[in-house]
């Protein structure tokens, strides 16, 4: 019986560790957005194809900029409000994913210029949402939500 409570003790207290973890945090906001931004990029461009595919990505792009800086400003990094004003923190924001927001674009662009097949352009859509994951959060560190006092940057 003391080995079951010690296993689960030490279970809940990698529970609470991956819970306290910013990157975990920042991970399911991450992952929260892009189904936003999915549903979007699927809706106007693939099922009614309203845009095409490369401006579907733009427009859904900004649902999920917009909604995974307000899920990261209230949940990920809401110990670091301070002097920098919301509307700064969200130009910041802009400016720091403006980089995997163009490789969402110019992976898909390409490959709808190269082929209809919709598998092919789905995999040109995660490639880009796949490389801008890391140089975003680094960058939301460093640049969007640094701490005051810090020489991060």
């Amino acid at each position: 019986m003391h080995n079951h409570s010690f296993l689960m003790h030490t279970v809940l207290q990698m529970y609470t560790k991956l819970a306290d973890s910013r990157l975990v945090r920042a991970l399911f906001v991450g992952v929260a957005a892009l189904v936003v931004q999915t549903a979007v990029f699927e809706m106007l461009g693939v099922y009614l194809r309203l845009f095409p595919l490369s401006i579907a990505v733009l427009i859904s792009a900004e649902t999920g900029i917009l909604t995974n800086f307000y899920l990261n400003n209230r949940f990920s990094f809401s110990d670091r409000q301070h002097e920098i004003s919301l509307p700064s923190r969200l130009l910041r924001f802009h400016l720091v994913v403006s980089g995997s927001v163009f490789l969402q674009w110019l992976f898909v662009f390409l490959a709808e210029r190269q082929t209809n097949n919709l598998l092919l352009i789905h995999g040109a859509y995660a490639a880009g949402i796949i490389l801008g994951f890391a140089w975003n959060y680094t960058l939301y560190l460093l640049f969007v939500w640094r701490r005051p006092d810090s020489s991060e940057l």
